[in-house]
C-alpha cells in the first residue's frame, strides 16, 4: 500500500474512533437545535484496499431549529432527536445513494459544540452556560457561580442586571418587530397580493425600532419587486402578442402564396397542353415551371419562419413562467429564513424575560431569605416529545442540553410572634 493510501486509511480509523468515542461520552445523546457537528465521510476502495474520503460532505455543520442539518449535495437530513450513531447511517444512506456507491461508505459524525443550559434561581450568575458532557446539577451551579450568598450591594446588582436584561429585552423585541415586518411583506409577495397587510403588533412603539420607516421601506421594496416582476412578465406578453401577430401574418402570406400556386400549375398545365399539340413554344413552358419553383420556394421559406416564431413564442411562455417562479421562490426562501429567526429571537425574550423576573422579584428575594443551614431545591425543566416536564432533583443528577435548571433556597424560618400559630404554620 502506497504511503498516500496508508495516511487515508489511518485517517479515516481516527475519524471513527473519534464518532464512537464521542458517541460513547455523550451516553446516547439525543442532537437537537443550535448543536455544533463535526461529519466526515469515507469508503474503503476494494480494488486498491485505499480509503478515500469524501471531501465534499466533509466539515463542520450546525443543526438548524427544525432539527435538520443543511449538508452540500445531499440537501436537509433529519437529525434532531437521534444519535450520532443514527445521524452517520443516515448520511451514510444518502452518500451511497446520491453518489451510487456499491457498497455502504462510513459517516463518522462528532458533536465539538454541544447546545446550551440555562440556569436561573439562587445561583451568582444565572443565564446561559456551554454543555458539557456528564455534566450534573452541581457542576451546572458551579459553572453559574454557585449557590448566592448575601453581600453587600447585592441588591444594587440586581437592579443593574435588571436594567442590562431590559436593554437586551428592547433590542430583541425591535429584532422581532422587525423581523414581523419583513414576514408580512415576503407573506405578500407569495399570494401575488396587490398591497402588504401589516398586524397590529408591527406598529407597536417603545422598542427602539423606528417601526414606520421600517414598514415604509418595506412597502417601497415590495412595490419595486412588484412592479419589477410586472414589467419583465409584461415585456413577455407584448413579445408574445407580437409573435402572434407575425403567426398571422405568416398564415395569410402562405394562405396567399397558396392559391397563387394553385393558379399558376392550372396555367402550367394549359402551357404544356399547347406546347404539346404545338401551339406553345418549350420555353414558355419553361418559364411557368420556373414560377412554380419559385412560388413553392417562397412557401417552404415562410413556413420555416413560421416554425421560428412558434419556437419563439413557447421559449417566452417558457421564461415568463420560470421568472414568476424563480421569484416566488426567492421569497418562500427568504420566509424561511425568517421564520427560523423569528423562533429564535422568541426564545431569547422568553430567556431574557425570566432573568429580568430572576434580577427583580426572585433574587432579592433570596439574598434576604438565605440563612444558616437551608439545603437548596433543585428543580430542573426538560422539554421532550412536544412536552415540557419540571421535577425535583438531586445534585448528582445529568444535565441534558437545552435544559433549564432553577435553584431555590427555603425561606429562612423566623420566629412567630406569641400565640401566633397560623404565622407559623405559614412561614414553615
Amino acid at each position: 500500500m502506497s504511503r498516500l493510501a496508508l495516511v487515508a486509511t489511518l485517517s479515516f480509523l481516527v475519524a471513527a474512533a473519534s464518532s464512537v468515542a464521542g458517541g460513547a461520552q455523550a451516553n446516547e445523546y439525543r442532537l437537537g437545535p443550535q448543536d455544533k457537528l463535526e461529519i466526515r465521510v469515507h469508503d474503503l476502495r476494494t480494488g486498491t484496499g485505499e480509503a478515500h474520503q469524501w471531501g465534499a460532505f466533509d466539515g463542520e455543520f450546525v443543526v438548524d431549529t427544525a432539527g435538520n442539518l443543511s449538508l452540500p449535495l445531499l440537501g436537509e437530513v433529519q437529525a434532531g432527536g437521534g444519535t450520532v450513531a443514527d445521524l452517520a447511517r443516515a448520511i451514510a444512506a444518502r452518500v451511497q445513494s446520491k453518489v451510487g456507491l456499491a457498497q455502504l461508505p462510513s459517516a463518522a459524525v462528532q458533536v465539538v459544540k454541544y447546545r446550551p443550559f440555562y440556569i436561573t434561581g439562587a445561583v451568582d450568575k444565572p443565564g446561559e452556560y456551554e454543555y458539557r458532557p456528564g455534566l450534573t446539577v452541581l457542576q451546572a451551579a458551579s459553572i453559574a457561580g454557585g449557590l448566592m450568598r448575601p453581600r453587600d450591594g447585592a441588591l444594587l446588582g440586581f437592579e443593574r442586571d435588571a436594567l442590562t436584561q431590559r436593554g437586551d429585552l428592547r433590542m430583541l423585541a425591535a429584532d422581532r418587530q422587525g423581523l414581523l415586518i419583513r414576514q408580512a411583506r415576503l407573506s405578500a409577495e407569495i399570494a401575488e397580493a396587490d398591497t402588504v397587510t401589516y398586524p397590529a403588533e408591527t406598529r407597536t412603539a417603545g422598542t427602539g425600532l423606528d417601526a414606520v420607516r421600517a414598514i415604509r421601506e418595506e412597502t417601497l421594496l415590495f412595490e419595486a419587486r412588484r412592479a419589477a416582476l410586472k414589467a419583465q412578465v409584461g415585456a413577455f406578453a407584448k413579445a408574445k402578442t407580437l409573435l402572434m401577430q407575425e403567426l398571422t401574418s405568416l398564415d395569410s402570406k402562405d394562405e396567399a402564396l397558396s392559391r397563387q400556386i394553385d393558379l399558376i400549375r392550372k396555367e402550367l398545365t394549359q402551357v404544356t397542353g399547347l406546347v404539346t399539340k404545338g401551339l406553345a413554344v418549350a420555353p414558355r413552358q419553361f418559364a411557368v415551371e420556373q414560377s412554380v419553383a419559385a412560388y413553392e420556394s417562397n412557401r417552404i421559406d415562410i413556413q420555416v419562419g413560421r416554425l421560428r416564431a412558434q419556437q419563439d413564442l413557447s421559449r417566452i411562455e417558457r421564461e415568463s413562467l420560470d421568472l414568476q417562479a424563480k421569484r416566488r421562490n426567492e421569497a418562500l426562501t427568504e420566509a424561511g429564513e425568517v421564520r427560523a429567526k423569528l423562533a429564535t429571537v422568541n426564545e431569547r425574550i422568553e430567556t431574557a424575560t425570566n432573568l429580568i423576573y430572576q434580577a427583580e422579584v426572585r433574587s432579592p428575594m433570596s439574598v434576604t431569605d438565605l440563612g444558616g443551614g437551608e439545603q437548596p431545591i433543585y428543580a430542573l425543566t426538560r422539554r421532550g416529545g412536544g412536552e415540557i416536564e419540571t421535577r425535583i432533583v438531586s445534585e448528582g443528577d445529568t444535565v441534558d442540553p437545552g435544559d433549564v435548571v432553577r435553584i431555590t433556597v427555603p425561606r429562612r424560618a423566623t420566629p412567630p410572634a406569641a400565640g401566633n400559630a397560623q404565622a407559623d404554620a405559614e412561614i414553615r
